[in-house]
């Protein structure tokens, strides 16, 4: 069995709000004529009521059945409308006895139904008047067939019934008209309105159709792409700005990853060129010794200084990629309260000792306490002096300075060597990155002390940038949080430390 195709929205919307519309207005017209019916059925009841009482006055009936003219002004009198009336006089045993006729005449049979028998007369009640229609059941709706208001009502002293009749096909007629006008009314009503919604439901869907045609796009791949600008009032509108945001965010992340793959092949490329070198050279080496070094003393031992050279800064550069991957983890660094100012000085008297002949000067301002991993920072300090040892001439003055700004504590290390150009001061931190591409790499290095300096600025919730020094030369500052006697950060790592 084939399956029913489903219907659009743009469909259903104004067959609903029409399907509500018709029977709403359905309602109301139903009233209206109800009301109206009932309104017509009261008159002719107050009517007849009013005519029957005075009819009772057999001087009245003479007047009426001899006296054309008298019929004629009791029929404008009585605001009948100028519908025909008629008066039936029964006895007590139900008999006709006499029958007036302003016009046409019901066709009541000899013996009142019970439908249209009066109650019998009673002190609270004494006419136990009854309204009725006759025929008693015209077989169809209460309006458009000819037919009678029929009231009967008990005369005074028991002298029988009176049975007053009212032509009721003017007002059925009446009816019939409203019907009709209410139907053309409400066709017409519910025409213009479908219109009306249909375009209504069009110009409002027009920006889901929209986002349909752009999401088939960025299914494509066109990640560009975005939903044109609507009113931010309207829940559409609210919708198209929460999908541009949404949008933005996976254009962001695409275009995070594709860097992060670029980078991560681009590192994978420089760490197997840099991994390269020492083991072709180790290979080189055992090549030669393989070949008859062994036999030649001095042969033999500059091989093996040259492989355990090789070895050892093959060595190094793994341990860095190692620190490098575990900081891009995130692993938890050891937290403890330590002097940053006291590292530093450190460091100072480290650098001092590999290089006696450079003007290395210390400025720091008294204790500075970080919350960190005191061999981490220590590394951090080795590598940025280190730096400075490999880019700068031996005679060049140096400077590290230890200092607070607010809540964090700042710590710079600046020369006055040739400094960096614009361009390299956002790059000096990428990882296998040189600035000085001719420079060998047996003298320096593999382009990772920045790179690691970064990351455990990172990792200490810390930031390293570069900047021109004040005298010319290149300046190197991290930013660290400052240690507090509350921080969370030296509870979280290391449980128990104050």
């Amino acid at each position: 069995m084939a399956l029913r195709r489903p219907v659009s929205l743009r469909a259903r919307l104004p067959v609903m709000v029409l399907a509500l519309l018709a029977l709403g207005l359905t309602v109301a017209a139903g009233g209206t004529l109800a009301a109206l019916l009932d309104e017509q059925v009261d008159r002719h009841d107050r009517l007849m009521a009013s005519v029957g009482r005075a009819a009772q006055d057999p001087q009245i009936l003479d007047l009426l059945a001899t006296d054309p003219a008298a019929a004629r002004l009791w029929l404008a009198g009585t605001s009948g409308g100028g519908l025909p009336t008629f008066f039936q006089l029964r006895g007590p045993d139900g008999l006709v006895r006499r029958t007036v006729s302003l016009g046409a005449s019901p066709a009541l049979p000899g013996v009142l139904p019970a439908a249209l028998s009066p109650r019998p007369a009673s002190a609270a009640d004494p006419e136990g008047e009854i309204f009725g229609r006759w025929p008693l059941d015209s077989g169809g709706p209460p309006w458009g067939d000819s037919g009678w208001r029929i009231r009967t009502a008990n005369l005074p002293d028991g002298r029988g019934v009176l049975v007053t009749g009212m032509w009721t096909t003017e007002s059925d007629e009446l009816a019939g008209r409203v019907i009709g006008v209410e139907t053309s009314v409400t066709l017409g009503t519910l025409g213009c309105i479908g219109l009306l919604a249909l375009r209504a439901v069009r110009r409002g869907l027009r920006p889901l159709e929209e986002m349909a045609v752009t999401a088939a796009a960025i299914g494509d791949g066109d990640l560009t792409r975005r939903i044109g600008p609507a009113d931010p009032r309207s829940e559409v509108g609210r919708l198209g700005a929460a999908l541009n945001a949404m949008l933005g965010q996976i254009e962001s992340a695409f275009r995070e990853r594709e860097t992060s793959e670029a980078r991560l092949r681009r590192f994978v490329a420089d760490a197997s060129h840099e991994l390269r070198t020492p083991v072709a050279t180790i290979r080189g080496y055992a090549e030669l010794f393989r070949r008859g070094a062994a036999d030649r003393p001095e042969d033999l031992a500059k091989a093996m200084h040259r492989i355990e050279s090789e070895a050892e800064r093959m060595g190094a550069l793994v341990d860095e990629l190692l620190l490098l991957a575990r900081l891009d983890q995130g692993r938890p660094l050891e937290r403890s309260p330590v002097d940053l100012a006291e590292l530093a000085a450190d460091a100072v008297a480290d650098a001092r000792a590999v290089e006696p002949t450079r003007p290395l000067t210390l400025d720091t301002a008294g204790p500075v306490p970080v919350n960190g991993d005191a061999a981490r920072l220590r590394q951090l300090l080795g590598n940025l002096l280190a730096n400075v040892r490999g880019h700068t001439p031996p005679d060049t003055p140096a400077t590290v300075r230890v200092t607070t700004d607010g809540d964090r504590a700042v710590l710079e290390v600046t020369d006055t060597g040739p400094g960096l150009p614009a361009g390299q001061r956002e790059r000096v931190f990428e990882r296998f990155y040189r600035a000085d591409p001719s420079r060998s790499r047996d003298h320096g290095g593999a382009g990772l002390g920045l790179s690691i300096v970064a990351a455990v600025a990172e990792a200490h919730q810390g930031r390293a940038t570069a900047r021109p020094g004040p005298a010319g030369g290149a300046s190197f500052v991290v930013t660290l949080p400052l240690h507090t006697p509350a921080s969370p950060a030296a509870h979280d790592d290391v449980p128990g430390v104050p």
